[in-house]
């Protein structure tokens, strides 16, 4: 078995040296393929780079049309069986690679691995988050990409990131896979860590957010019951109008203060109704 890791970058001098230590210090079996697409960038990622060029099997710099495309020739370039992308200001935990490499030799049925996921805010551990349930991602993205590991079959068979998303391209293939009948595996021990730091973190980008994730599941809900399609109406209504309240606060209110209002909301009513979508 091959694995292939790809690393898209663009200007990520002080972070993309962890995620490169992150991926070559794995110990598997299989064969590693690791991929950089770099966007062009000019602030001394490259120079970081090409320390470790004895190490990456491809790399690419270029301007690109955004992240998304990036991991389209990353994809395109992949002759592993198996493909994991971890983005340049985000890593991989120890054995992570071990951890799927065996899963996906034990169970030759799995199409995609999927596990929780530690978040972490200016270099310090927030929190884990914990994926939602797979049934409701014809409501948003309950999964985080950085974990997720796909047999290249998949990419194959239904297609490469659409471009035509800034911001909700993963979780449009994601939920493409799955109602295509893929086999998805969770496992529990989280695969990598997420900087909140990075673009989705941007306040006003919680609303492309959402209005890209309406997108993604619009068309396969018009073929759905009515009342599955009314109850994803008032879903949105609910995440604009809960965005909207907190948008004030939140430039004020820091991700580690957040979090332990919302621990504080979980313990006292055993749990949030968002917490079905998936547990920040």
């Amino acid at each position: 078995m091959k694995i292939s890791i790809i690393t898209p970058v663009y200007n990520a001098v002080s972070s993309i040296e962890k995620t490169i230590l992150s991926v070559i210090q794995q110990e598997i079996k299989s064969e590693l393929e690791y991929i950089i697409i770099d966007g062009g960038s000019n602030d001394g990622t490259l120079e970081i780079i090409q320390r470790y060029a004895d190490n990456i099997n491809i790399l690419i710099s270029e301007k690109d049309n955004g992240i998304y495309d990036a991991m389209n020739k990353g994809i395109s370039c992949a002759s592993g069986d198996i493909i994991g992308i971890i983005n340049a200001d985000d890593w991989y935990n120890d054995k992570a690679l071990q951890n799927i490499e065996n899963i996906f030799l034990q169970e030759p049925k799995i199409d995609i691995i999927y596990s929780p996921l530690h978040n972490y805010y200016n270099g310090e551990y927030l929190n884990t988050f914990i994926p939602g349930v797979l049934n409701n991602l014809i409501f948003k993205f309950t999964l985080n990409h950085p974990s997720c590991f796909v047999r290249k079959t998949v990419y194959e068979k239904i297609g490469l990131f659409d471009l035509s998303y800034s911001i909700a391209a993963d979780y449009d293939f994601i939920f493409r896979a799955y109602i295509h009948g893929f086999d998805f595996h969770y496992v529990e021990t989280p695969l990598a860590s997420y900087s909140l730091n990075g673009f989705t973190g941007e306040p006003w980008n919680k609303f492309k957010e959402i209005s890209e994730s309406w997108r993604v599941g619009s068309g396969f809900a018009k073929q759905t019951a009515k009342d599955l399609i009314i109850k994803r109406q008032r879903f949105y209504l609910v995440w604009i109008a809960k965005e909207l309240l907190t948008f004030l606060p939140k430039q004020f209110i820091k991700p580690p203060i957040a979090r332990r209002i919302k621990d504080k909301f979980r313990k006292a009513i055993a749990g949030l109704p968002s917490d079905q979508f998936g547990v920040w």
